[in-house]
């Protein structure tokens, strides 16, 4: 079920176009209970890349009146995508050496050096222990083929995962990154600044 009007108020109340579904009847808004709710938000900076949309899902979302309000969100979790705009803007402000090119193989990492390219890598992003990889699967330096891939393996200067959230998957696409996250049950007051406490939880 969607509410043109449940959707309204999110985007007034967060600034930000939002569209809510969730299974149930029109008595379960009235009664502030949702099942299978469904919450897509538009494009935010996080304190790592910019996101290009967001999708959140919950098995159960209760909102308890009061002053003020109450949220519980049960069972939650994320899927994030990036797009390759997103990543060559970050990569402007990031000055590293090299360029990174989001394909459905992985990405491909180039390393140019006064318009000369030097070497290339294809690799998967992973985390270790909180932290974002890059896992070559694939090296090339100078256009010779270098079998010891791994060697290039290397951190991106990203925040670790927020405490209580977990990568179940990363999917690769053409100019495009999805990102999959299981969350934490979490309970937060209805007041101004929730959709930035709600980042801070699921995003570094």
């Amino acid at each position: 079920m969607r509410s043109d009007v449940l959707d309204q108020l999110f985007s007034t109340y967060l600034r930000q176009p939002v569209k809510a579904s969730w299974h149930g009847t029109a008595s379960d808004l009235l009664r502030g209970s949702f099942d299978d709710v469904r919450v897509e938000l538009g494009g935010f900076a996080t304190a790592w890349l910019p996101v290009e949309g967001v999708i959140l899902s919950a098995r159960r979302v209760e909102i308890r009146p009061g002053v003020p309000a109450r949220l519980t969100v049960l069972e939650p979790s994320l899927q994030a995508v990036v797009g390759q705009r997103d990543v060559d803007r970050w990569l402007d402000g990031s000055q590293l050496p090299f360029r990174l090119h989001l394909s459905e193989r992985g990405i491909l990492a180039r390393a140019v050096v006064k318009g000369l390219p030097i070497g290339e890598v294809e690799a998967h992003l992973e985390v270790q222990r909180g932290w974002f990889i890059l896992q070559p699967r694939r090296a090339s330096l100078l256009g010779i083929p270098n079998y010891a891939a791994w060697l290039f393996r290397t951190y991106l200067p990203l925040p670790p995962l927020a405490p209580g959230a977990s990568l179940d998957e990363i999917g690769h696409d053409h100019d495009r990154l999805r990102l999959a996250f299981a969350v934490d049950d979490f309970q937060e007051d209805l007041t101004p600044g929730l959709l930035g406490r709600l980042r801070a939880r699921i995003l570094p």
